[in-house]
């Protein structure tokens, strides 16, 4: 845990955009976020994700490029920048 400026136990986040560089998460939840990861300095230690969004940026994203070549498209979607964070609903034919 040493090295972390910001950390977070215990704690509940909810339909937010969270950066996680550079903080500490232990036992975390995290509902409904955009999470944000560009330099891929952080800790995460027993946190659960539901319905979240992992945005890489920088080397996070190069990384998330090279393990695509290694996993395929499944289960890491590498998105670009230039593609919409999430899918428009399509309002003429709903779902």
């Amino acid at each position: 845990m040493e090295g972390y400026k910001i950390r977070y136990k215990n704690s509940t986040f909810s339909r937010q955009k969270i950066g996680l560089d550079g903080k500490y998460f232990d036992h975390c939840v995290f509902k409904d976020c955009l999470i944000v990861l560009e330099r891929g300095e952080t800790n995460i230690a027993s946190c659960s994700f539901e319905n979240c969004q992992l945005v890489l940026k920088g080397n996070a994203h190069t990384i998330g490029k090279i393990i695509k070549l290694f996993t395929g498209r499944r289960p890491l979607k590498v998105l670009e920048l230039d593609e919409p964070l999430f899918e428009k609903e399509n309002i003429n034919n709903p779902s």
